[in-house]
């Protein structure tokens, strides 16, 4: 018989006469004093962080993230007709009604489940293609035009969440009704002779990876440098030191270089639960700048466990790419003006020779395994994010800055470039000290103006590290 069948194989001298027996030895041989060709004895691939990685209804993380407002789709996208989307594995239609209000209301009819991606739109509202069933856009039920009663109209509400447009991204609560907050409004929204130009990429793997990676800075180095080319400029790949500190929002890493004849150290921030502001992309650190702030202002929101959407503003002016190598026709959907990010923008080949953030983001399984990892120093970052993920799942609480005196949230990415005189050489304590000090500067100031940041800043600069004239 088949399920009787009797496999010999030898491990050890030992021979293993059942399938079970085997598997369960070889899982427990220690692994340690191999020296190659392992591969049969390292077959097992352990289970995703359930608790860290799924997100549908009812699940510790999909209901975490759900307690803020996400973005779910650019402005640009919703016009005169209704367009379905998936979020937090909820499957949705998003729509501007006759009078030009949003609606997102649940896909599928009250009725009998027809998909309102076919509604038609109303003056005020959608009503099913199928037998009319009129919705409002907060989920009451206008009309049930084939019942002879109100009957069913007075009872029932159908699934309806809130939305709001902001500089042409679309935002929803997905949470409960009773504990709506304030929809967050953070100080690199509203910098001046800024131009802030939606855009929104869909990644094929679990949103975790794709938002880890933006606490991993030592991929820099090597991934958009070192391995395949400088990517984002030169300055990238020169060594760095890195610290990484909690903030009232989340954490930064904070990557210190000496290049040339520069000091440069660059915060990138997370803003729990799933939201991420980096730097300059195209960073020279060739001239002195103080507090620089970001480039790109996103968030990574589950579409499914298996599926993520990457949304959010890419930030021009001349301050961040004085060169001009950033372009913003190029930015949209599904389509960003750096390389790596989606499928779509290079051959298989081309990404297979210089891969970037899509193909390593993407290639760790849809779901990653973290059972199968092997953490090091370098992934202090990645291991911080996790704790913090992790804490704000079981407390179901999410950071929550009291605003600045202009009203918005003071936030902590930037880029402070500042001359290094005839220093040539640094020392992983010369660069730690530095970037230290630009840190205290950035976290004791967070409920401060940027101009009052900024000088801040310059004065404890110019007495840890004195230049005869700045001029930043």
């Amino acid at each position: 018989m088949a399920d009787e069948a009797i496999l010999i194989a030898r491990h050890g001298g030992v021979a293993v006469k059942n399938f079970k027996v085997m598997s369960d030895m070889v899982a427990k041989i220690d692994l340690s004093g191999l020296k190659g060709y392992s591969g049969y004895l390292r077959r097992e691939v352990g289970d995703p962080d359930a608790e860290l990685t799924r997100v549908g209804p009812g699940s510790a993380c999909g209901e975490w993230l759900r307690r803020c407002w996400q973005p779910i789709a650019m402005a640009s996208e919703v016009r005169d007709l209704p367009v379905p989307l998936r979020i937090l594995g909820e499957d949705l239609v998003v729509f501007r009604d006759g009078s030009g209000r949003l609606g997102l209301l649940h896909k599928h009819c009250s009725h009998r489940g027809a998909s309102l991606e076919y509604g038609i739109i109303q003056e005020c509202g959608i009503a099913c293609c199928y037998h009319g069933w009129h919705y409002d856009i907060d989920g009451r039920i206008l009309a049930t035009p084939a019942e002879p009663t109100d009957r069913i109209r007075s009872r029932l509400v159908h699934g309806a969440y809130p939305v709001r447009e902001v500089n042409g991204i679309l935002f929803a609560y997905f949470g409960h009704p009773d504990s709506m907050p304030e929809m967050p409004r953070y100080d690199t929204e509203f910098i001046a002779d800024t131009q802030m130009v939606p855009f929104s990429l869909s990644i094929t793997c679990n949103w975790l990876q794709v938002y880890e990676n933006t606490q991993d800075p030592v991929h820099v180095v090597y991934l958009h440098t070192r391995m395949t080319g400088a990517q984002f400029g030169d300055a990238s790949g020169a060594e760095q030191e890195i610290e990484y500190r909690e903030t009232p929002l989340g954490m930064i890493n904070v990557q210190t270089r000496l290049w040339k004849d520069h000091w440069w150290t660059r915060s990138t921030e997370t803003i729990l639960p799933n939201c991420n502001q980096t730097g300059a992309i195209w960073e020279a650190a060739d001239k002195t700048k103080l507090m620089q702030r970001s480039s790109m202002l996103r968030w990574m929101v589950p579409i499914d466990d298996t599926h993520t959407m990457t949304i959010g503003w890419r930030f021009f002016r001349t301050e961040l790419d004085p060169k001009g190598i950033g372009d913003a026709s190029k930015v949209g959907k599904q389509s960003i003006d750096f390389v790596g990010q989606t499928e779509e923008e290079r051959s298989y080949e081309q990404r297979q020779r210089f891969p970037g953030d899509y193909e390593v983001q993407v290639s760790q399984r849809p779901i990653a395994v973290h059972a199968n990892e092997n953490l090091g120093t370098s992934d202090r970052g990645v291991a911080t994010l996790r704790r913090l993920v992790r804490n704000g799942i079981r407390s179901q609480a999410v950071p929550v800055a009291a605003p600045a005196h202009d009203g918005v949230i003071g936030t902590y990415c930037q880029d402070t470039v500042w001359p290094a005189g005839t220093r040539t050489f640094a020392d992983a304590a010369a660069l730690a000290s530095f970037g230290q000090f630009v840190t205290d500067s950035l976290l004791s100031s967070g409920m401060d103006s940027q101009e009052h940041r900024r000088e801040k800043l310059r004065q404890t600069l110019q007495s840890a590290y004195p230049v005869p004239s700045p001029n930043p």
